[in-house]
């Protein structure tokens, strides 16, 4: 009897972890050349078809830095993925409210 419940028991927990959740990060390949740092922080690029995209922050593993001027017009090939963030008040207390962002995970110059 003691083995059925054992095996009963190790049946529930393995069914319970076969329905827990897993987040799956998509990671997203363009080229785009820099434009500049927008005055609300982002990372503004220009793709080859001439569209806007910006990118919320960039992993601080990064090593260029994108404040400094001699990455104006320069193309990079950029890997990013898209994540959720909360947003704040004026005062930098949480709304509540989320938005979805582009995040930088590489970013590698092109020349």
């Amino acid at each position: 009897m003691k083995t059925i419940y054992t095996v009963a028991f190790v049946l529930f927990i393995s069914a319970s972890l076969s329905f827990t959740s897993k987040t799956v990060v998509k990671e997203n390949t363009l080229t785009a050349t820099f434009k500049e740092v927008t005055e609300e922080d982002y990372y503004k690029f220009i793709d080859n078809n001439k569209k806007e995209i910006l990118f919320y922050d960039i992993n601080e593993e990064i090593e260029i830095s994108l404040y400094e001027d001699e990455f104006i017009g320069k193309k990079f090939s950029i890997t990013w993925v898209e994540k959720e963030i909360e947003i704040t008040d004026d005062e930098g207390e949480l709304t509540g409210e989320k938005k979805k962002v582009k995040s930088i995970t590489k970013l590698k110059l092109i020349e």
